[in-house]
């Protein structure tokens, strides 16, 4: 395994506070537009960085709709996004940088579910 790419209980711990916050701030529809329903997208996880400055938010709209708009949209907007962020108490010294992506781990796994429901591969599975 690949040191690298272990997270410390620290980063796992500030990066699930942050995704609480703001899975909270899109249920309470505290972030108002009028085009996209705000209550619709999923938090999936949080990366932070290893001095917990930088914070990647991964999020998918229900039904993955207007995806590319939605992360345009938040990127643009992720200032009020740190501000809610600076008024809880975190126990760090840096309010953390935000920056949002497009989770793409619900498309890989439907892209693997249907290779496994192809008939060449059920045939394959059925023989052992």
């Amino acid at each position: 395994m690949n040191l690298k790419s272990t997270y410390s209980q620290r980063q796992i711990r500030f990066g699930e506070v942050i995704r609480s916050i703001i899975s909270e701030f899109f249920i309470r529809g505290d972030f108002f537009n009028t085009e996209i329903d705000m209550s619709t997208i999923t938090v999936s996880f949080v990366k932070m960085s290893k001095d917990l400055r930088v914070a990647s938010v991964y999020f998918m709209p229900l039904g993955g709709k207007n995806k590319d708009q939605i992360l345009q949209f938040l990127n643009n907007n992720k200032y009020v996004f740190q501000k809610s962020i600076s008024k809880v108490k975190l126990r760090s010294k840096f309010t953390p940088k935000i920056n949002f992506y497009i989770d793409d781990s619900f498309d890989e796994a439907e892209k693997i579910e249907n290779l496994l429901l192809d008939q060449k591969v059920l045939r394959d599975l059925g023989n052992e």
